[in-house]
Parts: C-alpha cells; structure tokens; sequence
C-alpha cells in the first residue's frame, strides 16, 4: 500500500529552537520526498531525544559508531489495517528505499535506473571529504540554533570534538572547500553546452547527489542565517554556478508534499 494523503509517511526531523528544520541530512530526505510527490507529516525530534525516540521504536542502531542513533527516518504506512509501519533510517537507504516502493512514471526516480553504484559511490567516496569541510567550518554554530537541552547534550557529547575554528584554521578550510567545490563545478561544465545543459549533476535531471550537495548550503544558511556571508561568497564561485544550482534545489523545497 502506498502513502496517501489520509495515511502519509511519517518523516522524523530535527527541531531547532523555533521548531522548525537545520540538519544537512534530513533535507536530503525531505527533498526526496517532495520530488517524488509522496504525502507526508513531519515529526520534529529534539537533538537529544533521537536516540530515546529510535529505541522506543525498535529501530536498530544506524551506525556503528556514535552517533549510532541519527535521523533523518521515515515510517511507511503500512497496508494491514493494524501493521506497523516500515522504519527506515540514513538518507541513502531511505533513497533507494522510496525509488523501490515508489517507483517511475507515477513517482520519478530520485536515483535513476543504472544510476545507484554511481551514486553510492559519490555519497561514500566524495562526499565525505565535503562534509568534513563544511562540518570543520560550521558545525560549532549548531547550538546557538537549537533548544536548551539539545544544546547541553552537544556541548556534553561533541563539544570537544567541534571547537571553532582559529582564523588560521578556518581560512585554510574555506580555501580547502573552494578548491573541492571548484573541481566539482568543472566536472559539472561538461554539461554546459549540450541538450543535457542545466545545473545539476546531470544536467537538467535532478538525482539523488544533487540533495547531499543542497544540504551543505541549507545547513549554511540556517546555521549564520539568511543574510549568511559565507553563503553569498560560495553562490558567486564559478560566474554564480552554485547559486542557479542553489535556486533549483530552493524550488524542490518549495513544491512540498507535506501535510499540515
């Protein structure tokens, strides 16, 4: 049974302090959602209360290392009347799940057909490096966003492992991160001038490797806010490369598939 409207998936998220959404991984999932057009509720989680939520579920660790409890997660309704829902946790999986249970032409692929090596290949091979980056660079903000609990729990399980940066430090990082995101952008300009030309990864056809790269400037922005000058700087690298990319992420976000 598909999710429908009356019965939707349950997406589990990450609350800040006003209640609403931060973390670069769950806006891979819920871009996901909202390309493939599935109905959905959001069920925000404080930082601190993931792992106890997750336990009193039955979902197993999604990693082995800590954090091993980490959203984003989703419930797919069940089709028996009493069934429990199909959990699953980590935004890959949760691809790749929804490309199964959901498949093209009623729902459009988020990993195409051929496509999922590649893209696995991206997300545990060349993403990571990326992520450290932005992590190094930003990570420490997190809690200046997120409720009084959540923000002790950081301090008190990261806190020494995320220290701001030195200005040494965090000048050497961005000059690290233009560099990678330069490479990417010439890698991207095979694209430009063909019948495939657009913005993303491949062209004009979004994937799955578009919304890791979305949640890196959505993290921005909600860590330094709207006005982030970090995330200026980065939407004018390249002739503005990554700000036409940005805006077709941006328009995704906007044409939800989430219920009030």
């Amino acid at each position: 049974m598909a999710a429908t409207q009356g019965n939707p998936i349950i997406f589990y998220d990450v609350v800040d302090a006003q209640g609403g959404s931060w973390s670069s991984n769950t806006y891979k999932t819920r871009l996901t959602l909202n390309y493939k057009r599935i109905p959905y509720r959001v069920k925000y989680i404080p930082l601190c209360d993931i792992e106890p939520t997750l336990k009193e579920l039955d979902v197993p660790p999604v990693f082995p290392n800590f954090p091993h409890y980490t959203l984003p997660m989703i419930a797919d309704p069940s089709g028996e009347p009493d069934g429990k829902p199909t959990y699953v946790a980590d935004s890959f999986k949760i691809a790749i799940y929804l490309d199964d249970k959901y498949p093209s032409p009623q729902y459009p692929f988020i990993i195409p057909p051929g496509a999922r090596a590649i893209q696995h290949m991206w997300f545990t091979t060349y993403y990571p490096p990326l992520s450290a980056l932005i992590v190094q660079l930003f990570y420490h903000l997190a809690p200046r966003i997120i409720d009084e609990r959540s923000a002790e729990y950081w301090y008190r399980t990261r806190g020494d492992k995320y220290k701001p940066p030195s200005e040494e430090e965090r000048v050497q990082r961005w000059g690290e991160l233009r560099e990678k995101f330069e490479a990417l952008g010439k890698s991207l300009s095979f694209n430009d001038g063909t019948s495939e030309a657009g913005p993303f990864m491949m062209g004009e056809r979004l994937s799955f490797i578009d919304f890791t790269l979305g949640g890196f400037f959505y993290f921005i922005q909600r860590v330094e806010g709207k006005e982030s000058e970090s995330l200026k700087e980065m939407m004018e690298w390249q002739g503005g490369r990554w700000g036409a990319f940005w805006k077709g992420i941006q328009d995704v976000e906007s044409r939800s598939a989430q219920l009030a």
